[in-house]
């Protein structure tokens, strides 16, 4: 029985997909920030929402949606994840975060870590186009990526937690630990240090620089590239590579380790009310 249920889940997503092709349906909500377009076997998750490209709850099940589509479609060889030019991601919408309670507060972290669950074993190429600040939760998304495209500019990437009175660690570190030199893992996430483009592509924030203009085209290149990739052996070899730290991941994002995390934004709330 398991194996006819696993198979009908199977066939009903391959049709679903088959429905959005042919109706030009998005599998993300209608005016959610995140757009998803698939062009020449890549889909492109492009994140605008004319501001600083915050993360809440609503942009991260619009990225499990986007990912969920992007699997199933037997016409997808690579994604790119994109954000607008000036921002990729300045991690989570504070603003909103004052608006929730404490047990939605809650939600953040595991909801971070699948997030960045997701993307880690992605079973297909995900490439990361960097036009803009990368900050915090967006710095995750990006050192989640496989491989990294960043323009040359003034921008700021990097994990700040620490600078702005977010306790730093489990998975994030892991992930920081497996890119980031040791000067940038040590120093630089205990001070909170973000980082111009070019010292951002030294730490290994960053895989290539190009120029302004220039990283779309790029990122597109290297997913179509990867598209063509044997996808048995691409997904065989980012298991065997990444599969102990997805696992960890995974643990953290549903145990609850992760919960308390940004709940103490709701005892500083509370702090300041006395």
């Amino acid at each position: 029985m398991t194996i006819i249920s696993n198979s009908i889940a199977i066939l009903q997503s391959l049709f679903g997909v088959m429905l959005s092709r042919m109706s030009g349906d998005s599998p993300v909500a209608a005016g959610t920030a995140l757009a998803y377009e698939v062009r020449d076997r890549v889909a492109w998750l492009t994140l605008d929402d004319g501001g600083p490209n915050a993360l809440n709850t609503e942009i991260f099940n619009a990225f499990f949606a986007a990912l969920d589509a992007a699997e199933a479609d037997e016409d997808v060889g690579s994604v790119v994840i994109a954000g607008r030019e000036g921002f990729f991601s300045a991690g989570m919408d504070l603003k909103w975060m004052q608006t929730i309670d404490r047990d939605a507060l809650g939600t953040i972290g595991p909801d971070m870590a699948r997030l960045a669950h997701r993307i880690f074993i992605f079973p297909k190429p995900v490439i990361a186009a960097v036009e803009g600040h990368a900050i915090a939760g967006g710095a995750v998304i990006l050192l989640a990526c496989d491989r990294s495209v960043g323009a040359t500019g003034s921008y700021k990437i990097g994990l700040n937690e620490v600078a702005i009175g977010i306790p730093f660690g489990g998975f994030a570190m892991d992930l920081a630990r497996a890119h980031l030199v040791p000067s940038a893992f040590g120093a630089g996430l205990l001070h909170g240090s973000v980082y111009e483009p070019a010292r951002a592509y030294e730490v290994g924030y960053l895989d290539e620089l190009v120029e302004p203009g220039a990283v779309r085209e790029r990122a597109g290149q290297i997913a179509a590239e990867a598209a063509r990739l044997n996808s048995f052996a691409y997904t065989m070899t980012k298991q065997a590579m990444r599969g102990d730290l997805a696992a960890t991941i995974s643990e953290q994002a549903e145990s609850g380790m992760l919960v308390p995390l940004f709940q103490a934004f709701a005892d500083l709330r509370a702090g300041g009310d006395q």
